[in-house]
């Protein structure tokens, strides 16, 4: 039979930063599977942080032909010769100084919702929570139609 400490895999000399990161990683999957009806939108129900300083910094210019007869989507303005714009990693393109306002507000494409990482530790713990918890339901789908089918 396991320890107490050996099934909670804690170990004893358990760095303090990875215990709180441990203990709220747990909290979270508490809150869930308490109640996810309650607690699984917890992310709706504010607004998404900001990406990160580095990942903003990781975006690279396009190429000018793809700048042709296209217009920005944020402002909609077509964009003429010598305007500076950046690609996101969904290659969905804007102008600079628009994508940049919009990121400082939010992570996320305003055309697709594809995610940039944030600075937001919490954020980043729930959104792999969110990954843990549905690889979890994903395989006991699998396991119960692997039984029953």
């Amino acid at each position: 039979m396991a320890s107490y400490f050996d099934e909670l895999h804690v170990e004893e000399d358990e760095m303090p930063t990875v215990r709180l990161e441990r203990l709220t990683r747990e909290t979270f999957r508490m809150l869930f599977d308490h109640d996810p009806a309650r607690y699984g939108d917890i992310i709706n129900f504010q607004n998404t942080p900001p990406a990160s300083k580095s990942e903003i910094e990781k975006l690279k210019a396009p190429s000018s032909e793809e700048l042709i007869d296209e217009q920005c989507r944020i402002c909609l303005s077509p964009y003429q010769l010598n305007d500076e714009a950046l690609n996101m990693p969904c290659n969905h393109i804007f102008h600079e100084n628009c994508l940049k306002t919009w990121l400082e507000k939010s992570n996320f494409c305003p055309l697709c919702k594809f995610e940039l990482k944030t600075d937001n530790e919490m954020y980043e713990l729930y959104k792999q929570e969110l990954k843990n918890r549905q690889s979890r339901e994903d395989n006991i789908a699998q396991l119960h139609d692997s039984m029953f089918s």
